[in-house]
């Protein structure tokens, strides 16, 4: 498995950058109905698909399965452009680690990794991005229901405003905060042993080139699984 920083680096992942176009068309346009983004040459892509956006394609075997995209919120992103009617008149969070999670799906297949579903590494690594990243909070406008997913998988969750109809399902603009004991509650739930992650030392990565990237799962003391991160070499 493999989840790829690209964002500013995205140049060197053409062949896969390609592939998330196409799996988000398929995905978005195709399977969900999102007539507004239909392109006649099959990639779905926005105006935020800039240098600033980190991709985090699940790849499997080549192909891209699933996909989850962080914008930062010092710049501008679906809710301070697209959506801010949803706050209300009220102000939403932004900082330099503050993101904004878009875009995230896995493909409907029964393809799993070590027993695992894509759909629960898909939702791990963002997890576990999130804490090697440095990542606070992620702003997300979503469904109710996914809501009540992210509560029970260990996400710290904080509505921003009211529940507002959008298209004739309900949105409501809400942070999500990831931790450890989130991601442990994720491994609990799933299954998961160990890291999803192999994230690139890109160049280019907002996180700087020093930043640590990878989170180590080290021995078992009483019962009780112990972490260490590590910087990318």
């Amino acid at each position: 498995m493999l989840a790829t920083i690209l964002g500013a680096d995205a140049l060197r992942h053409a062949e896969i950058l390609e592939q998330v176009w196409q799996f988000r068309h398929r995905q978005f346009v195709e399977r969900l109905g999102w007539e507004a983004c239909r392109r006649p040459d099959g990639r779905e892509i926005d105006q935020f698909d800039g240098d600033e956006a980190i991709h985090l394609p699940l790849v499997v075997d080549g192909q891209v399965v699933g996909y989850s995209r962080l914008l930062p919120t010092l710049q501008p992103h679906l809710l301070s452009d697209v959506y801010p009617h949803l706050m209300d008149g009220a102000e939403w969070p932004r900082g330099s680690r503050i993101f904004e999670w878009t875009r995230c799906i896995a493909e409907v297949s029964d393809k799993v990794i070590a027993g695992v579903p894509i759909s629960n590494i898909l939702m791990t690594g963002v997890m576990e991005y999130c804490l090697v990243a440095g990542i606070e909070a992620l702003v997300v406008e979503t469904h109710p229901k996914l809501v009540n997913l992210l509560v029970t998988t260990g996400w710290e969750v904080m509505p921003l405003a009211a529940p507002s109809v959008l298209e004739g399902s309900l949105i409501v603009p809400i942070t999500a905060k990831p931790s450890m004991a989130g991601l442990l509650k994720h491994h609990e739930l799933y299954g998961i042993n160990g890291s999803v992650l192999d994230l690139e030392h890109a160049h280019g990565n907002p996180f700087g080139p020093s930043a640590l990237l990878r989170l180590a799962f080290v021995e078992e003391q009483h019962g009780n699984v112990q972490y260490a991160r590590m910087a990318g070499e």
